[in-house]
């Protein structure tokens, strides 16, 4: 009787290694850009600062999609723009990205995704640099105040695009609206006065009534720039349109949390939506029933 080693080799892996059908199975996930007048077309020509929109289709082939990243590539290097975690098991991914173009001439943008088995797919469409420049008008809020998390007296929640506030009260309705929320505690022992938002785990355990809502934004921080403060506060007062709202924004260097967020910091953030913006803290208190004063800068 012929025996077959690599035949036997992977039994012997599988039951060493507690191997299920499914862990053995290869997937064949898929992913395309959406067609349509609303999204970027592979090709175009956009100025620097003009608006790139891209809309995303995958499915994980009988596997849950786990994770999208994006990245630009252009000569000089290749930038992760986002990298998002997820769990996508029936109906597939359905998503639409929003950045800002860069100064480079040629940009190629990679759409990669990857299911539960750790299979990828990738989709990819090429940017080439417009002439002039795009930068946009933004919104200022010079003063939006919020309590911390046993504050009974000031509202908790922040719609970045209006500045409007709302507590568990009035928020009722705009759940889909709010980007912002803030909390205060220790890490590590150190005092943290923290901005986060709805779609943050910890920031539901501070301000538990979100996790019933249907609609969790998740807003990113550039810790980076912020601990770093690479962002002046002259520049933030200086700023009359969106150049360095997007290019204070360094992408690989995000969370949906931003600890220690002291009087006189600078914050950049993107919205869930896509909106580049920037925060400057006025005031932090130091206990949980403080507040803290924010004003901020955010793309129209």
């Amino acid at each position: 009787m012929k025996v077959y080693k690599p035949f036997i080799i992977s039994i012997f892996l599988c039951f060493t290694f507690s191997c299920t059908e499914d862990e053995l199975s290869e997937t064949n996930p898929f992913v395309i850009l959406k067609p349509g007048a609303e999204y970027t077309k592979d090709g175009a020509s956009i100025p620097v600062g003009g608006q790139i929109k891209f809309g995303i289709s995958a499915v994980g082939d009988g596997a849950a999609i786990t994770n999208l990243t994006v990245q630009r590539i252009t000569d000089e290097e290749v930038i992760t723009e986002l990298d998002r975690g997820m769990y996508i098991k029936t109906g597939g991914l359905d998503t639409t990205v929003t950045f800002v173009k860069g100064p480079a001439e040629l940009e190629t943008w990679r759409f990669i995704i990857m299911n539960g088995h750790r299979d990828t797919a990738s989709v990819s469409a090429v940017i080439n640099l417009g002439e002039g420049s795009a930068y946009g008008e933004i919104n200022y809020f010079s003063s939006i105040t919020i309590g911390f998390q046993n504050n009974t007296e000031l509202p908790y929640y922040i719609d970045l695009h209006t500045g409007n506030t709302y507590n568990n009260t009035t928020v009722e309705g705009h759940e889909p609206s709010i980007d912002l929320a803030s909390y205060y505690y220790l890490s590590s022992g150190k005092s943290s006065p923290t901005l986060s938002c709805p779609g943050y785990e910890t920031a539901r355990y501070y301000h538990p009534e979100m996790s019933s809502w249907t609609v969790q934004n998740s807003t990113l921080y550039d810790y980076e720039t912020t601990d770093y403060d690479l962002i002046t506060i002259e520049e933030f007062d200086a700023a009359q349109n969106d150049s360095l709202l997007v290019n204070g924004y360094i992408p690989g260097s995000v969370s949906g949390t931003c600890k220690y967020c002291y009087t006189d910091k600078i914050i950049p953030f993107k919205t869930s939506d896509g909106k580049y913006g920037l925060i400057k803290v006025l005031h932090a208190d130091e206990f949980d029933t403080g507040y803290m004063e924010i004003a901020v800068k955010i793309q129209k």
